[in-house]
């Protein structure tokens, strides 16, 4: 590399490289937590869904959960009108964190808090949202290991 000689010359190179690394600690910071799908059950064949974990304030766990194409809740079950995400550490009891909300194009979602950082999400239809353990065969489950 040839520089045109001035009494700034050495400087370039450094605000370069300075620019470099400012480019790449502001793209990592702004990157969001990776989406991961969530498997299907039998019951389950036209529903698609992710979640995406990531980390919040005081280091608690950010969840966020989107489904499509998933059927009416009474349709998987006769007496269920909700769907309700579930969370279950390792080592701990399953615990209700709230329902999906379903449009009326069957597309729903649901943003919550957890302090734990790896669990298995399950997604049941229940007959109320206020369930303390599912009754029901899960449409959606997969393992969350929060990736910092």
């Amino acid at each position: 590399m040839r520089f045109i000689r001035s009494g700034f010359h050495r400087s370039i190179p450094v605000i370069a490289l300075a620019s470099v690394v400012a480019l790449t600690f502001s793209q990592a910071g702004c990157a969001s937590a990776p989406k991961q799908s969530m498997e299907s059950s039998a019951a389950n064949t036209s529903g698609q869904g992710t979640v995406e974990a990531k980390a919040g304030p005081n280091d608690n766990t950010q969840i966020e959960v989107r489904v499509k194409h998933l059927s009416d809740p009474a349709r998987v079950a006769s007496d269920a009108s909700v769907y309700v995400v579930w969370i279950q550490p390792r080592n701990g009891e399953i615990q209700n964190v709230g329902a999906l909300r379903l449009d009326d194009d069957l597309v729903g979602s649901l943003n919550t808090t957890t302090p734990h950082r790896t669990f298995t999400l399950t997604v049941t239809p229940e007959p109320s949202a206020r369930m303390a353990v599912p009754t029901h065969r899960a449409v959606f489950t997969t393992e969350v290991n929060r990736a910092d």
